[in-house]
């Protein structure tokens, strides 16, 4: 698919034409620099008070529309499907806060209703109107975002554009989809469904289904794959002239059929997280654990300090001049390609990298006999992720599994250039604020927060700060015993596979009866996770317990004062921590919070700036490293689409794309 094709952007996003000229000459790069930090400084200025208009007029349209849906609700089913038909032919997608769309959203909630069995919440409906008019609604956690997304796919598919409706994982795919389906049918629209699971041959068809469910990663890369199959140079003059002339025309074998209204759910995780490593899709080649083997017995002959030095915060190793020599010397005796000065110092860095900034149970694990990477940002593992470059390679023979082939890459693209194609986008998080800058900047969208329908019960306790994991785990051991002979469920959040598997070890070494919830057990997450709110409960659980799975209270909970949330951990991003937290005190619920930290957790170890003995003050200390680790991951996903935006003028002047 080309930028021309129907599913992209008929021009660039509100604030984002500064932003699009990120492509000059090298000569350019300090004034681009400085351009985007003063378009971000912009658009975070203005962020409030645009964002406060948006959302006072959203809530008082709301109103009246919840008023209306009120009064529709003693229709029957087939006269409200009838009255639907009739709005729609009125309602236009161009103006979804104007009287004709939302008098079509308060039958749709209506029908909801009756088909549902769920009326929506004035929040709800302010942020389906905030959805359908292309921005980004920040609704808390536990505010019926699944709703929402339901009621604002089926407003934008009876003004008559598809919908993909897209989320972070598998599961919250499937589960939204069925959660839609009986609305969907009630109004005659088709429903498809687009994970892992389902085979090429199938998704075609859900791609032509008037709302189309999908995790971010598949759909994303059945989009790479279209590109591939037409050739960058096929714009839509040449795909015409081929379906008219062309034996085997080449747009007759592709999956989607554009980039229609994206709605993603998740949005902070999927435009922001997902997005500081870019979409690759590569073809295995034949093995060479020769190569592998020799890689890395060049990382193991250099010795940091002299060889080498490595700045862990901004994951960068640098070779020293000794370190070049000692290379140069290896090299004579193994000869071959290692003759070659970048082939050796690039394979050397990497086996560098591969042992010395990728932990087992953090970074990955090993099951199966094969390397398995976890998403840090949820906690979950990628099955299909591979590392390139033969760095994958490297960690399988640090590990002593079976080395793979090495990946030839048939295409890339970064998830910030796939979402900007989309038509129309629009988003909804529970977590946005932070990057609202750079929401407007990259994507166009605007955050405008929803309050939630209740008001918040949630009781936050503060931190405590120990001198290290033994004392943090006598001090979470000691709460827990506290918490639980009150009735009150407990879960305890840690950011890593490790750090959860140390904590469980200090349970089970006390006696403690716990739920384990991590990378290894992701397939019983929505089992687990729910039953985490049980008087007595105590539950373990890396940052993948802050999405999408619903914690309900027990009725002898509420009265004990609800769910306690422990963060043994901070995250690198303060938006991770805040999801974790939002697992208590949802929907008005009781709860309460507290963090219970060290001064070697790897956040203060990786950006806290000062050697350990000089570390003074409390939780602004470790809110200072989080910053810093936030400006770096920033910077990277700059840096990636600058890089990418540049190698799509430059071969696009070539005449190729991938």
């Amino acid at each position: 698919m080309s930028d021309a094709s129907p599913g992209a952007l008929p021009g660039p996003p509100p604030g984002l034409s500064l932003f699009r000229r990120m492509v000059p000459a090298p000569e350019a790069e300090a004034p681009l620099d400085w351009r985007f930090r003063l378009q971000r400084a912009a658009a975070w200025a203005s962020q409030p008070v645009a964002a406060s208009l948006i959302r006072r007029r959203a809530l008082g349209r709301a109103a009246g529309v919840a008023r209306m849906a009120e009064g529709f609700r003693a229709l029957d089913e087939a006269e409200l499907v009838a009255r639907i038909a009739a709005a729609r032919p009125r309602a236009e997608l161009a103006r979804p806060l104007a009287r004709p769309a939302c008098e079509l959203l308060a039958l749709l909630s209506a029908l909801a209703s009756h088909r549902l069995g769920l009326m929506p919440f004035p929040n709800q409906i302010a942020g389906v109107l905030v959805l359908a008019s292309g921005r980004l609604a920040e609704m808390e956690t536990g505010s019926g975002k699944t709703l929402t997304a339901a009621l604002a796919a089926c407003l934008v598919a009876a003004m008559g554009e598809r919908v993909h409706v897209i989320t972070a994982n598998d599961y919250l795919a499937a589960r939204d989809a069925a959660a839609l389906e009986p609305l969907a049918e009630a109004l005659g629209f088709s429903v498809g469904l687009v994970t892992s699971e389902v085979e090429p041959a199938a998704r075609p068809a859900a791609y032509r289904c008037h709302i189309t469910h999908g995790s971010n990663q598949e759909i994303a890369f059945d989009y790479l794959r279209d590109r591939i199959r037409l050739g960058a140079e096929a714009g839509p003059l040449r795909l015409a002239l081929d379906m008219v002339a062309a034996p085997a025309p080449r747009g007759a074998g592709i999956t989607m059929t554009g980039l229609p209204f994206a709605i993603v759910d998740e949005a902070d995780s999927v435009l922001i997280d997902e997005c500081r490593t870019p979409l690759i899709l590569s073809a295995n080649a034949d093995p060479d654990p020769d190569w592998a083997e020799q890689a890395a017995a060049f990382g193991a002959a250099l010795e940091e300090g002299r060889d080498f030095s490595i700045d862990r915060s901004a994951r960068q190793i640098e070779l020293t001049g000794a370190g070049r020599r000692r290379l140069r010397e290896m090299a004579l005796e193994m000869g071959g390609i290692w003759r070659n000065t970048a082939r050796r110092e690039h394979a050397a860095t990497l086996a560098i990298s591969a042992r010395n900034l990728f932990r087992r149970d953090e970074h990955y694990l090993v099951e199966d006999g094969a390397i398995r990477l976890i998403d840090e940002y949820t906690g979950r593992v990628s099955p299909d992720r591979a590392l390139s470059d033969g760095l994958h390679q490297l960690i399988e023979a640090k590990e002593g599994v079976e080395i793979t082939g090495r990946r030839e890459i048939r295409g890339r693209m970064t998830y910030q250039r796939f979402f900007r194609r989309y038509r129309r986008l629009a988003g909804m998080t529970g977590t946005a604020r932070e990057v609202a800058a750079e929401m407007r900047a990259v994507y166009g969208l605007r955050v405008v927060p929803v309050p939630p329908p209740r008001p918040s019960r949630r009781r936050n306790e503060g931190g405590r700060i120990l001198r290290d994991e033994v004392a943090k785990w006598a001090e979470v051991l000691g709460r827990v015993r506290d918490l639980q002979a009150a009735g009150r469920p407990v879960l305890i959040a840690t950011r890593t596979v490790r750090a959860s598997e140390a904590v469980s070890q200090a349970l089970t070494d006390a006696g403690l009866d716990h739920a384990l919830l991590n990378a290894a057990q992701s397939g019983q997450e929505a089992e687990i996770i729910a039953a985490a709110g049980q008087p007595g409960a105590l539950t373990v659980a890396t940052n993948m317990a802050g999405r999408g799975v619903d914690i309900g209270l027990h009725e002898a909970v509420h009265a004990a004062g609800g769910l306690h949330v422990i963060l043994t951990e901070l995250h690198e991003a303060g938006r991770i921590d805040r999801q974790v937290i939002g697992r208590c005190a949802r929907q008005g619920d009781p709860g309460s919070c507290e963090a219970v930290l060290s001064w070697t957790d790897p956040l203060i170890e990786g950006f806290g700036g000062l050697p350990a003995r000089l570390r003074l003050g409390g939780l602004g200390t470790f809110r200072r490293a989080q910053r810093r680790a936030e400006r770096l991951h920033a910077r990277a996903r700059t840096d990636l689409l600058r890089h990418d935006l540049r190698r799509e003028e430059q071969f696009g002047f070539a005449g190729r794309v991938e």
